[in-house]
This record gives structure tokens, sequence and C-alpha cells, in this order.
């Protein structure tokens, strides 16, 4: 699927993240990545950024992003709203979490 956004721009850069929460705290994490999601959609450089819960193993989350290049997930994981929402809040709620980066 195309949108405005998308229209012409090809994703060369692909990031799976794997977050594991700490027993209890998956709906607050969950809770958490919408609004991550909502603001990471708006970046220049993002074409898509999904979650899925269940991942493929048992408690896991796994966030699917596809950026322009890899400069656009550094300015990502540099963005304000990272900091604020990931880095400040969700993170501390993991018991692991594991990113994978891809350039395709």
């Amino acid at each position: 699927m195309t949108d405005d956004k998308t229209a012409g721009q090809t994703a060369h850069f692909l990031a799976l993240a794997h977050y594991y929460p700490a027993a209890g705290n998956e709906a607050r994490v969950l809770e958490l990545l919408v609004e991550l999601t909502e603001a990471s959609r708006r970046e220049a450089g993002n074409v898509s950024y999904d979650f899925y819960a269940p991942g493929s193993n048992a408690g896991e989350i796994l966030i699917v992003e596809r950026y322009v290049d890899a400069d656009a997930f550094t300015v990502h994981r540099e963005s304000e709203h990272f900091a604020a929402i990931g880095k400040a809040k969700i993170i501390p709620l993991l018991d692991n979490r594991v990113v994978e980066e891809f350039a395709i």
C-alpha cells in the first residue's frame, strides 16, 4: 500500500526490535508502543513502523521499522520522542531487547 508519505520512496533500511517485557509489564509496554508508533510514523525518513504481539517467541513483542536509509534510523534513535517514550519509559519495563539492523 502506498500513501502520500511513501510515494516514490523505497525503504533501504529495516530494523527488527524484539522486546521482552518483564512479567506484568506487557500491557503498559503495548500502550506506550502505540504512542511511540504514532510519533515515529511522522518522521520524514520513516516508511513504516508496526508492532506485533505476540511475536514469534513467547513473551515477545516484535517491532518492524522501515526507513529510507540508515541515517533516517539514526535520526529516529536520537529523536525526542524515542528518548522520552522508548528510552525513558519502555526500556526500563523490559527484561531483554534485541535490535537487528538490515540494509535492504
